[in-house]
């Protein structure tokens, strides 16, 4: 099984998780569509769906175009604030986060009996998921609150809708059990986070057997089972 991120951040956002039996799912649809089809390699006939974390356009600008060829979920649309359905093989749970009130999801995907939390454009996960068993996350770590500046004309939208380092720690401590990689996404790109020291305080708090790493366009992660 990979992950294949395309784009990660404010200019855009998009993954492909693809399944052992090559089936994929595309997590947020936020670049051009022929974008999306190169990075399928035009393999449009085993994508099983895709699913949308909310309504800002780094994360929604293709939706329309990609449900042509797939079923698009958007639960965010729904006055529910957990829902579970299947896109193929694909098994989805998808529960509310805070993004400075927009409505958003976050989602918990399993497949090829493998756990994975994708969360991005969240302030916090506001629910424990240490009874989930989570073996992968793509998660959000876009900011050090030190290294945000006054000026910056965001900073409000920062601190109420993005997951600051100490915050994405927090998560990936609290669900330590069965974790096996973390793949760290959408980063600003303003000066406001500081990769390597991000790095080094996380590798300092999880044990060395967890992957860490930054997603970034064009990467592909093995995120398959460990054989033993």
């Amino acid at each position: 099984m990979t992950l294949k991120t395309l784009a990660t951040g404010s200019t855009g956002n998009c993954y492909i998780l693809t399944s052992d039996t090559g089936k994929h799912l595309i997590l947020d649809a936020g670049i051009p569509i022929a974008e999306i089809k190169k990075g399928l390699d035009f393999d449009i006939e085993n994508v099983e769906g895709c699913i949308i974390t909310h309504c800002h356009k780094d994360h929604l600008l293709s939706a329309d175009k990609v449900s042509n060829f797939t079923p698009v979920w958007k639960p965010y649309l729904s006055e529910h604030k957990r829902q579970h359905t299947h896109l193929g093989s694909f098994d989805i749970q998808s529960f509310d986060v805070p993004h400075n009130g927009c409505e958003c999801r976050a989602f918990l995907i399993t497949v090829d009996d493998t756990k994975i939390l994708y969360c991005t454009d969240a302030e916090y996960i506001p629910y424990s998921l240490k009874g989930q068993n989570i073996n992968v996350m793509l998660i959000e770590c876009n900011y050090m609150s030190d290294l945000v500046k006054d000026e910056n004309t965001h900073r409000e939208h920062v601190f109420k809708g993005h997951m600051e380092l100490e915050t994405t720690l927090g998560v990936i401590k609290d669900n330590i059990k069965h974790l096996r990689k973390v793949i760290l996404c959408h980063m600003s790109m303003s000066g406001s986070l500081d990769r390597d020291k991000a790095m080094e305080r996380i590798r300092e708090e999880v044990p060395d057997y967890i992957s860490v790493e930054w997603a970034k366009a064009g990467n592909v992660t093995d995120i398959s089972e460990i054989p033993f």
